[in-house]
């Protein structure tokens, strides 16, 4: 058959297949329709629960990736902390190399010193010997012994010379005769042997006399050297002198003196005010003289805050440094600036470099090539202001005034390294009423490198002298090591919301008189007269705050107790006010910025206590919302908590 003939069979098979497919999905689709919802959905109810494990499952993993995210960048932070430390201590190493080659030349230089010293001294006891021996031949009797012995000479020679006329007469008379009587050859001959006698003997007295002439020339050589030889030691004992002062040796009491000429200098900050308050006046007076100042200046600072760094610098018994930090700007240098003008105190604000490494950076150092030292205005201040005088003075007594001493943006450098002694000196002072006693301020004297004095000096950081420090919070600057913070009162200044116009403030009139330091001492009250209820409550709260920093893994000892219990005995307060404000300032200035770097879900308990300490128990809402607004803003951030300040009204 052909094949055109079998395509229309074909044709009609497959469009009736198609019809009787397509029925048959009609059908199905109609029993479909009429089957139940349960019956009908069921397969979709699988896919669903299906769909929702699957989902599970992937939030599970995505929580999974959520959490290696944030631990990737917590580490991130840490890698690039690291990687800031690894660049400060490479520049720090870099900086200690310098100085320890410039140590060995030093100690090159010392040992090239000594060596010619010692052949200088060897140089000098051979011509000591030389000169002994030249002493001794030079020695009186013999040189009178000589002499007697030319005398003797001389009066022989004398003797024969005035035979001499008498013995030419004969002489000529003999010759006469001879020429007379040529016939007596042998009276003749006679006559002339004695001639040639007396010539001889003649000869060898006037022989005589070149020994004597030789022995005076010698004498007078003797004499020049021994001359020579007293000036050579002369020198050289010059010589060695300096060649001692070079190596550390003793000088004169002259040249003594002149060492301490830059030190005993008066620095321009005690200058003024130069006359001490007559009349004492109350704590609250002084302090409504300092708030009137600071508005004169249009400075804001709230009342709090001004009583916060009052407080802090009168307990400088417990803590010894007060530290205002927070962003550039924000006035930390001007307060204390300020408050020292309105006060009537001494102020010298020093200005800290970043390759400060040592205490010589604060206190001077011994220049080897000027040979001698080389003071700061810090050490200057610290002479005049020691009421006991530890290095002489002749100069006015200071020991009733005050200082308060500012280490501008002390973080530059790391504190460790140039303050660190310092601060242990301050520690170990003996308290206020104890320092008259010379032993008890031993340990806490500094001493200072002075080459050639006769007995060592050493400086004392009295207690009418106040330490203070500003802190830039930016990428160029340092953290505070735990020794600092537990010795210092920390003062956070937050950023601003609002910004004055500074430029029209007017000033007000600076005090001409000093503030008396034996009326401020007046202001200071002991811890141990803090007692009743109130203390009762404060060691209570005290001791649930060491248990929270117990739970953070930051615990604190007696020394930051006894600290914080000062600061709430001596807060200026009317009679029978509470100690909560000034707790609670405490944990703001001391406990606070302990906390910083610590990682806040996984000490969430402890911030929920110190929470409710604040609220329940201290009653300032204000730094608990503030605390609990920057955790919940750090939380979401970096995961890690730091404490910046606080802006309070008032």
């Amino acid at each position: 058959m052909d094949a055109s003939q079998l395509v229309l069979p074909a044709i009609i098979v497959l469009t009736a297949l198609a019809l009787v497919m397509s029925g048959i999905a009609i059908m199905f689709q109609i029993r479909r329709d009429r089957l139940p919802d349960a019956t009908r959905f069921e397969h979709i109810r699988e896919l669903r629960a299906q769909e929702e494990g699957l989902l599970a499952e992937r939030r599970a993993e995505l929580s999974v990736v959520e959490q290696k995210i944030q631990q990737r960048d917590r580490l991130i932070a840490e890698v690039a902390s690291l990687e800031e430390q690894r660049t400060a201590i490479k520049a720090e190493h870099a900086t200690l190399q310098d100085a320890r080659r410039e140590i060995e030349e030093v100690k090159s230089q010392a040992a090239e010193v000594a060596g010619e010293l010692a052949k200088v001294s060897q140089q000098l006891d051979e011509k000591q010997a030389e000169l002994e021996q030249i002493t001794d031949e030079c020695n009186p009797e013999k040189l009178e012994f000589l002499k007697r012995e030319l005398a003797q000479v001389t009066a022989e020679h004398d003797a024969i010379s005035s035979q001499l006329p008498a013995l030419r007469a004969e002489r000529d008379i003999a010759l006469r005769q001879i020429e007379e009587a040529k016939t007596s050859i042998a009276l003749e001959a006679a006559r002339t042997i004695e001639r040639d006698n007396l010539a001889k003997e003649i000869e060898d007295l006037q022989g005589e006399k070149e020994p004597l002439e030789a022995l005076r020339k010698e004498a007078d050589r003797v004499r020049a050297a021994r001359d020579a030889l007293a000036e050579e030691i002369a020198r050289l004992e010059s010589r060695k002198a300096r060649l001692e002062l070079e190596t550390g040796g003793e000088i004169g009491e002259s040249d003594q003196k002149k060492l301490l000429d830059d030190l005993t200098k008066v620095p321009f900050s005690l200058e003024f005010p130069a006359i001490k308050l007559g009349a004492p006046r109350t704590e609250s007076e002084a302090l409504h003289f300092v708030n009137e100042y600071l508005k004169a200046y249009n400075l804001e600072y709230s009342t709090r805050t001004v009583l916060a760094f009052h407080t802090a610098l009168k307990i400088n018994d417990h803590s010894q440094l007060t530290v205002l930090a927070g962003v550039s700007g924000t006035g930390k240098s001007l307060l204390p600036r300020r408050y020292a003008e309105a006060m009537g105190i001494h102020f010298l604000q020093i200005a800290v470099e970043p390759r400060w490494d040592s205490p010589q950076d604060l206190l001077g150092f011994y220049n080897y090539i000027e040979k001698n030292y080389r003071a700061t205005d810090l050490a200057r201040l610290l002479v005049h202001m020691d009421p006991y005088k530890s290095v002489a003075l002749s100069d006015a007594d200071r020991s009733d005034h005050l200082a308060l001493v500012l280490l501008d943006e002390m973080n530059l450098a790391r504190v460790e390294y140039y303050f660190s002694e310092f601060l242990s000196r301050l520690e170990a002072r003996p308290r206020y009423h104890e320092a008259g006693d010379e032993r008890k301020r031993a340990d806490a004297m500094i001493p200072i490198d002075i080459r050639g004095l006769k007995t060592a000096t050493s400086l004392f950081p009295a207690h009418n002298v106040l330490f203070a420090g500003t802190m830039n919070d930016d990428e160029s600057t340092q953290s505070l090591s735990d020794k600092v913070l537990d010795r210092s009162n920390i003062l956070q200044f937050a950023a601003p919301h609002e910004f004055h116009n500074l430029n029209s403030a007017r000033g007000g009139d600076r005090p001409a008189q000093a503030q008396s330091f034996k009326s401020w001492r007046t202001w200071v009250r002991p811890a141990t007269g803090f007692n009743g209820a109130a203390r009762s409550a404060v060691d209570a709260a005290i001791n649930k705050l060491a248990e929270i920093m117990e739970d953070c893994g930051r615990p604190f000892g007696h020394r930051l107790r006894d600290a914080m219990i000062a600061y709430v005995a001596n807060y200026p307060k009317p009679q029978g006010d509470d100690y909560r404000l000034p707790l609670a300032d405490q944990i703001e200035l001391r406990i606070l910025p302990k906390l910083r770097g610590l990682e806040i879900d996984s000490h969430r308990a402890a911030f929920d206590k110190l929470d409710r300490l604040l609220r329940d128990e201290l009653n300032d809402l204000v730094m608990a919302e503030r605390v609990a607004e920057l955790r919940e803003r750090q939380a979401r951030g970096t995961g890690l908590f730091v404490w910046r300040g606080l802006m309070r009204e008032g």
